[in-house]
């Protein structure tokens, strides 16, 4: 990902001077000289911070603009987005700033392979033009064969295949896919997080008990390039039986059969699923047409669980109208309390779980607000005297302040007019922690429901992100929630080999 000439127009723009980036990001000189001149490609988890840091989408730093709401664009040989896949291809979107198009047009070179292709499968329409070469295109298991100067139009629905017969071949391919979600999000902060989800590495996904309300939010993924291989665990039969029309993917799908003769096929297939993220095979855990207790306590298993000995709980994570960053909330949804046993100690996890999310989707140092009705700590209140003693502790990663109203955790203008100076959290929170769900889950529904806000919400703690939707999630809720999910499991795989790396060179 080369951005550098971008960077330096959106510094030039905003009058970001390249000290405050290298502070932002952590970066020595050296460092930023040679992301500037395209001599280091910043990684997802920097790019996130750049693009948060600056105030701008993702696209902005790849494409050099956002997305554009012209209705007529032109987009230059030298500004087409290239993407290279293994030597396999190579291919170049030719309208990657076009805001809300239908079409998806490409330039793409094809190389002769040896194995067996990819075989695709999504909604939509697709259409193909050889401008060089000979290629065969695969659909529903008939081969047509293609030369330059012929064209190609199928329904993408149905599965297909290309392969280069030349050792070269160009093509021009268009594809209609109708809307996708990155269309249907209103601010910068979820459209940078969906880009960001899809330049990593596709992840594989673990659904328990599919049904057709969860597996439709999977295809979606798949469709949108952030899903690859995903786990179908239950009677293979029933799967296809209550869910035949949305199995769109077959050669994604894996099944994992549970017996008829199991006494408990729920605990059973929740217990199979949690073993396939266990062994690694599976990136992410999603629960689908099933109880919810039965899934965390086998996630929470002390003999086959994927437990990390912390505290499990959910992180939404919103885009708030007025607000110019991401804001993740917790704990709306899992946990009664912040504190258990009158323990300031115990509300560690719960902060430690938000800001690792916080710091997976670019937020180097977050800012956490420990919330309460007043900012003075009272007998009167307990939860104000406990979260005064938690904010005291020492946190290497982060800024934690509380107790703090509302108002002073997320507004500016409310610190000044109070004359609460000094605090590094106070109107800058990136994370608002509360200290009841009752206040967290006002909170939410308030801001979803009332507001039109955003959201992802990920279940942290375990050794994979959890996913748990809800029946009255929107689509692109849980859309979006994949995505979070997608990021956090590809931070703590990064952390791993890392952790790995260091072992090896002690």
């Amino acid at each position: 990902m080369k951005i550098g000439p971008n960077l330096k127009q959106v510094m030039e723009v905003k009058g970001v001077s390249a000290e405050s980036v290298r502070e932002a990001l952590g970066w020595d000189s050296e460092t930023l000289e040679r992301v500037l001149s395209d001599r280091l490609s910043p990684g997802i988890s920097e790019l996130l911070r750049l693009a948060t840091f600056l105030g701008v989408g993702i696209a902005r730093l790849l494409n050099g603009s956002e997305q554009s709401e012209k209705r007529v664009m032109k987009t230059g040989k030298d500004e087409r987005v290239g993407v290279d896949r293994k030597n396999l291809l190579h291919y170049e979107s030719l309208a990657a700033a076009f805001a809300g198009r239908h079409l998806e047009p490409f330039v793409v070179d094809l190389y002769r392979r040896e194995d067996e292709p990819d075989v695709s499968r999504h909604t939509g329409e697709e259409f193909l033009f050889v401008l060089a070469g000979e290629l065969q295109v695969t659909v529903d298991g008939e081969a047509y064969r293609l030369e330059a100067g012929d064209s190609f139009y199928f329904d993408s629905l149905l599965p297909h295949s290309l392969v280069s017969l030349s050792e070269e071949s160009r093509l021009v391919a268009v594809l209609y896919r109708g809307e996708s979600m990155l269309q249907l999000t209103k601010g910068h902060g979820m459209k940078s997080l969906i880009e960001a989800a899809r330049l990593v590495k596709k992840r594989s996904l673990v659904l328990v008990c599919p049904d057709r309300n969860s597996l439709r939010a999977v295809n979606k993924g798949i469709e949108e390039g952030i899903l690859d291989t995903v786990y179908l665990v239950g009677s293979p039969g029933r799967i296809r039986e209550n869910c035949g029309s949305e199995l769109l993917f077959e050669t994604h799908y894996q099944f994992v059969e549970i017996g008829p003769d199991a006494k408990d096929p729920e605990t059973e297939a929740a217990r199979r699923g949690v073993a396939l993220v266990a062994s690694g095979e599976g990136g992410m855990l999603m629960k689908g047409a099933m109880n919810t207790a039965v899934l965390v306590k086998a996630a929470l298993s002390k003999e086959e669980g994927i437990g990390t000995g912390r505290r499990l709980s959910n992180v939404s994570i919103l885009e708030l109208p007025g607000v110019e960053r991401l804001i993740f909330l917790t704990d709306p949804a899992i946990n009664p309390e912040l504190f258990t046993h009158e323990n300031a100690d115990s509300g560690v996890d719960i902060i430690d779980n938000a800001v690792e999310v916080a710091r997976a989707l670019g937020v180097e140092r977050p800012k956490v607000a420990l919330l309460e009705a007043n900012e003075v700590p009272s007998e009167k209140i307990p939860t104000t005297v406990l979260e005064h003693a938690l904010a005291k502790r020492q946190w290497p990663l982060a800024d934690v302040s509380g107790p703090l109203s509302y108002d002073l955790a997320l507004y500016p203008d409310a610190v000044a007019k109070k004359g609460l100076v000094g605090n590094p959290v106070a109107g800058r929170a990136d994370i608002l922690v509360v200290p009841h769900i009752s206040g967290g889950n006002f909170l939410y529904k308030s801001w979803v429901f009332t507001m039109g806000a955003e959201v992802a919400n990920v279940v942290l703690g375990a050794r994979a992100p959890i996913i748990l939707t809800s029946r009255s999630d929107s689509d692109l809720t849980k859309f979006l929630t994949i995505c979070a999910g997608a990021l956090y499991s590809h931070y703590l795989e990064k952390g791993k080999r890392q952790s790995e790396d260091l072992r090896l060179n002690r």
